[in-house]
């Protein structure tokens, strides 16, 4: 086995401790925590036969190894007042605190490195013509309380992906930035990434439909943005 590198990331607290592992091998966990394959090609979970961990998608483990090129690491703890302990770390309201503004706090956010990722591959968009590009990725963390609708929003110049840490949310698209116009939504429950980004490439930007983050109880997750170097 070669040297690992794990690096902890800037945001890790008592919410949610975070590292990073960079190229390791049969590297042992103990659990319960959260793995995220944040690479373009498969990790290796498993404890004796291991099975694959595809690219973008994340799991829980309680035990056992990974393999993999980069992945994160995120402990999942049962904190009982997490948005007090969230602004206690000095964690941004998104929104403000303006009255009948959500409740939207963001953790700091931390440069992880760059990776290479074939978009046309990662977003299942055959039309995109193939090849590696290289991205920065940047990751935080956020939190919400339950039934809060995080904002229907459409635009972003970058790559996203989201992991659910603790608690139950959603992420949903809609036609238009209304409400009523809701037509898919995807649950998210601890460990469950949202399986292929919502994007799709266009000339050297990303174009995304109207979509939002619901928490359906007190969430917190993980996001992860994967910019065009």
């Amino acid at each position: 086995m070669g040297t690992v590198l794990l690096e902890e990331l800037s945001f890790s607290s008592e919410l949610a401790h975070a590292v990073v592992l960079r190229d390791v091998q049969q590297y042992e966990v103990a659990g319960p925590v959260v793995v995220v394959n944040l690479t373009g090609s498969d990790a290796l979970v498993g404890h004796g036969q291991s099975s694959a961990l595809p690219a973008f998608s994340s799991t829980i483990l309680h035990g056992g190894t990974i393999t993999g090129a980069l992945l994160a690491v995120l402990s999942m703890e049962a904190i009982p007042n997490a948005e007090q302990s969230a602004r206690d770390l000095g964690w941004a309201d998104f929104y403000g605190a303006g009255p009948g503004q959500p409740v939207l706090l963001r953790s700091s956010q931390h440069t992880i490195g760059t990776v290479q990722l074939d978009p046309a591959v990662v977003l299942r968009q055959p039309g995109l013509e193939p090849g590696e590009k290289t991205f920065t990725l940047k990751a935080n963390l956020w939190f919400s309380p339950a039934g809060t609708d995080c904002g229907i929003h459409n635009l972003h110049d970058f790559i996203e992906v989201h992991t659910q840490i603790s608690g139950l949310g959603r992420m949903q698209k809609f036609t238009t930035g209304e409400h009523s116009s809701l037509y898919e939504d995807q649950i998210l429950s601890p460990g469950n990434t949202n399986p292929v980004p919502f994007c799709l490439g266009r000339e050297g930007t990303f174009i995304y439909p109207w979509h939002q983050y619901r928490a359906d109880t007190d969430c917190i997750w993980l996001a992860l943005e994967y910019h065009l170097s």
